[in-house]
């Protein structure tokens, strides 16, 4: 890219001449666009002796300042003023219409807005626009020239030479930065495609997606939630800045609002800033369980195949506004979909494994009824023919018993043969074992589970069962390690001849009322579809925690209806 130099003035003397190429020289010698930007502003207010300087960042659709980058002021200071400044009064204007302006005093300007509280008092003004590929990228402002002079024509030939080079440094530092974040974000979908395609357990295949997609989208908070077997969103994976974002694994999303999202297939990027009401509710409650402040840029991106979506990829930024978002969002949004792509390929590549696991079953099964089995029926019958003609008691009890022996064996097959037609799947107890392990780490210790009774034994305990059982020590320990600040857990589910009970008890601090009991009324309405109960009590005794007993009949029929 070269210099437009067309229309500036130069200069008119050696010395700022050389002020100016030094100024240029310091501003092109930064890599980082958030150095650049630092340069910029500090170049500017040496090269016209301004006290106080700053840079806005226009957002992509020029409504307001995105970023704003300042000079002169004190981190304390800074952040006393609390939010940066959107781009009303002068500098709005300056939005509005993009060339350079010089004021002798802002505040008796038409369009000043005035300063908030603990501002510093700024009285001399100074403005010009920054044009990156003939898009105004943003603004220099410079305040209280040193002296308590005014700006001078000069001053402002300067800034505008330095505009126009700064221009040039920030496309350069924004090519670096596509091609470094191209650069991640193809490693990003490498890694992530090689653990979901090559083997990786599901669990751990997710949790390289959403580290992978932290650091590409240089974000805070990355999770993905999934749709189970019975249609409920659930978070599989979660990770972040913040310690807290791990314990936000096994959450459901149990809202009609995260529904609406996913049916959609159209990505949302939602912006808050404080003091102002939050773009969305339900994302501002996952930003706090996670660490976050509950304004902020908050990326959720349906991964699609397809005409439907697999879950929803979450991804949230800290407080305040920056172009790191936005640049973020087309990627994610093609991450998304090719993990979906990738999940599918995964299951149906898991789904063909087991079918040629069914077809060999199957052939074995087929092999032994139409050959083994005849051949012993056969051999029984001849069995039974000689006991007709044998003359001695002793050679006909051996014969008979041999025949029975036969039938045994007959039926013996046939059991294997039916246990071959059935499909292969984990028992129920393993699967409550491998989800209580997974809150290991969320919690910062091992949960302990006791299983009682025939758990395992499909008379008993149904598939809607399951799903329910596994539903509800998800929710219970996800709220154990979002609220209970437990140091033991106890997990437990018994078995009886007409009903199941399941029991969760920590040690922690007990039920906080927080005003949000959307997982309780999930457990309810699980346990009152199939004519049981649940009873929370907290505190229990005079040790303090929380106890969850659930309780409903087993081999109730009962299928919840379609979503």
């Amino acid at each position: 890219m070269q210099l437009n130099l067309a229309g500036l003035r130069m200069p008119r003397s050696s010395e700022a001449a050389a002020t100016l190429l030094n100024a240029v020289l310091a501003v092109g010698s930064g890599l980082e666009l958030s150095e650049v930007l630092t340069r910029i502003v500090r170049s500017a207010c040496n090269l016209v002796g301004a006290h106080y300087g700053a840079l806005g960042v226009l957002r992509p659709d020029g409504a307001g300042l995105m970023e704003f980058v300042t000079e002169g002021m004190t981190a304390q200071e800074v952040a006393r003023l609390g939010a940066p400044p959107f781009g009303h009064g002068v500098l709005g204007l300056l939005i509005r219409e993009p060339r350079p302006l010089r004021l002798s005093a802002i505040s008796d300007h038409p369009q000043a807005a005035g300063f908030p509280p603990g501002h510093p008092v700024m009285t001399t003004f100074l403005g010009a626009p920054i044009h990156v590929r003939d898009e105004v990228f943003g603004h220099i402002y410079l305040t209280d020239k040193v002296g308590g002079l005014e700006f001078t024509d000069d001053d402002e030939d300067l800034i505008v030479a330095l505009a126009a080079a700064a221009g040039m440094a920030i496309d350069n530092a924004r090519m670096l930065q596509v091609a470094r974040s191209g650069r991640q974000w193809s490693d990003a979908l490498r890694e992530m495609t090689q653990a979901l395609l090559y083997g990786r357990d599901q669990r751990a295949a997710l949790s390289i997606l959403v580290q992978r997609a932290q650091i590409a989208a240089e974000a805070e908070l990355a999770a993905v939630a999934l749709a189970g077997e019975d249609g409920q969103l659930i978070i599989e994976a979660s990770t972040g800045s913040d310690v807290r974002a791990r314990l936000i694994v096994g959450t459901p999303l149990t809202e009609p609002h995260w529904m609406t999202i996913l049916d959609s297939g159209e990505p949302l990027l939602l912006l808050s800033r404080e003091g102002e009401v939050v773009a969305d509710s339900l994302a501002a409650q996952l930003r706090e369980a996670s660490g976050l402040p509950p304004h902020g840029q908050t990326a959720i991106v349906p991964m699609s195949v397809g005409t439907g979506s697999l879950g929803l990829l979450v991804v949230a930024w800290g407080e305040g506004e920056s172009h790191t978002a936005y640049d973020a969002a087309e990627p994610l949004k093609q991450y998304a979909d090719l993990a979906a792509v990738t999940l599918t390929a995964a299951t149906a590549q898991r789904d063909r494994a087991r079918m040629v696991v069914l077809e060999d079953r199957e052939r074995i099964a087929r092999d032994m009824h139409d050959v083994v089995i005849q051949r012993l029926f056969a051999t029984g019958l001849g069995l039974q023919s000689a006991s007709r003609v044998a003359a001695h008691p002793y050679v006909q009890n051996r014969l008979a018993e041999a025949v029975d022996e036969l039938d045994l064996a007959i039926k013996d097959i046939r059991r294997m043969i039916f246990a071959l037609h059935q499909p292969e799947s984990q028992p129920l107890s393993d699967e409550l074992h491998d989800l209580v392990d997974s809150f290991t780490e969320p919690l910062g210790f091992a949960p302990r589970l006791t299983v009682v009774g025939a758990l395992d034994d499909p008379n008993l305990v149904d598939e809607w069962l399951r799903l329910d059982v596994l539903a509800v020590i998800r929710e219970a320990l996800s709220n154990v390690a979002r609220h209970a600040q437990a140091a033991e857990v106890d997990v437990a589910v018994v078995v009886e001849a007409d009903v199941i009970h399941v029991t969760v008890e920590d040690d922690g601090v007990g039920m906080v009322e927080s005003g949000r009991r959307s997982g309780l009324a999930n457990l309810s309405e699980r346990a009152h579809g199939r004519g049981g109960t649940v009873v929370v009590l907290s505190p229990v005794a005079v040790l303090g925690g929380t106890r969850l007993l659930w309780e409903v009949p087993v081999a109730a029929g009962y299928a919840p209806a379609e979503s």
